[in-house]
């Protein structure tokens, strides 16, 4: 692939001490409750790079979903199996795909139309609501009536990108003091 998104592919696994945030309306989940500020951050060491510079902000854009996945699933102790990935994070095959499995430590599957736009879960979500019979779930309904006959591929997640995302994490939480502090000084 000769796109630049492609690179993030080939950057650190915990991107080499590049931060990026895209908060633009906030993030509740991760205390910002009001307007962000677009940010970028990098320590004086780092391996500013193309690949670097992508990957994170692939992961800037998944970090406020795994802060808020992390509550599900220690707090609360839900379990995630297998994830289906839709929309405009999977255009370019692969690279969004590996970024979600790493960033949630499950297995991403991307149908070959995953890359169409606009608000499908919630259109799927009012379908089954409209369309289900009797005692039919979510799962079943999606198996058989939205997913049948189209093919996808699954992505497991990598051990080395897990711990990569989760380093890239724990220095996203520690630094969205300087988030809230551009927040508070910009107003």
């Amino acid at each position: 692939c000769a796109l630049p998104i492609c690179k993030a592919l080939e950057a650190d696994k915990d991107c080499g001490g590049l931060m990026a945030y895209n908060y633009f309306s906030g993030e509740p989940v991760t205390g910002l409750n009001e307007g962000g500020r677009p940010m970028f951050l990098r320590t004086p060491d780092a391996k500013f790079t193309l690949a670097n510079f992508m990957r994170t902000h692939l992961y800037s854009a998944l970090a406020a979903l795994k802060v808020g996945n992390d509550i599900l699933l220690k707090q609360e102790q839900i379990s995630v199996d297998s994830l289906m990935g839709h929309g405009g994070l999977f255009k370019t095959p692969v690279v969004g795909q590996q970024m979600l499995a790493a960033a949630l430590n499950a297995p991403v599957t991307v149908m070959d139309t995953a890359s169409e736009g606009g608000p499908w879960g919630m259109a799927i979500l009012a379908s089954y609501m409209l369309e289900k019979e009797a005692g039919e779930g979510l799962a079943d309904y999606l198996e058989k009536k939205i997913f049948a006959g189209q093919t996808g591929t699954t992505i497991a997640p990598k051990a080395e990108d897990v711990a990569g995302f989760d380093a890239f994490l724990e220095k996203y939480v520690n630094t969205i003091p300087a988030q809230k502090a551009a927040v508070e000084g910009l107003k």
